[in-house]
């Protein structure tokens, strides 16, 4: 069973209000928040209150906060292997592993690290081979957004953290029927 629409268009969503910011972040994060909300109301009071704080923030600053989260703090950076394996050889395979499960896939990566978060979601939203994107998202994903979200983050005030949580809030099991994760799972499982 491939992915839903919907599946594919909340990984669309949590992947455009990732990248750096553009017009029309606030109407996308609650764009977002309106497809998770029969599933995850925690996740849809975090997008709310992102999307709020970006409808009050000036894009100057906007993308000043944007590049302190991602590109200056390693708490938030945003590359999936960095967060599982560190500076590696390890992660230097992962990284080639993974870019050839794209290519298989016909994902072209363009001129960004294959294990970026913003790739994998979007990688993600157009995956029709249900195992790869459930082993993608219970082995990588959501460990390293743990990592991103937790202890040492826990007291950031940074906005961009709160769009982390919602995602690894929907990826969650209970919520991952949302998302389709398990749905694809099953399928998997089943075959």
């Amino acid at each position: 069973m491939a992915a839903t629409a919907s599946t594919r268009r909340i990984f669309n969503l949590f992947a455009d209000i990732l990248e750096y910011p553009r017009p029309g972040l606030a109407e996308t994060a609650r764009a977002c928040a309106a497809l998770l909300a029969e599933a995850n109301a925690e996740a849809v009071a975090l997008l709310g209150e992102f999307a709020a704080f970006v409808a009050a923030t000036p894009p100057g600053r906007l993308e000043e906060i944007y590049t302190a989260a991602f590109d200056l703090d390693a708490t938030y950076y945003p590359y999936v292997s960095y967060h599982l394996l560190g500076e590696s050889y390890t992660r230097s395979a992962f990284i080639v592993e993974l870019k050839a499960r794209y290519q298989v896939q016909g994902f072209d990566v363009e001129n960004e690290l294959p294990d970026h978060l913003v790739v994998i979601l979007r990688f993600l939203a157009g995956c029709d081979d249900a195992a790869l994107a459930a082993e993608l998202i219970d082995d990588a994903l959501r460990p390293a957004l743990a990592r991103m979200v937790g202890q040492e983050a826990a007291e950031d005030a940074n906005p961009y953290r709160a769009v982390l949580q919602a995602l690894h809030l929907a990826l969650e099991p209970q919520a991952a029927g949302v998302v389709g994760v398990r749905q694809m799972q099953g399928a998997r499982d089943h075959a």
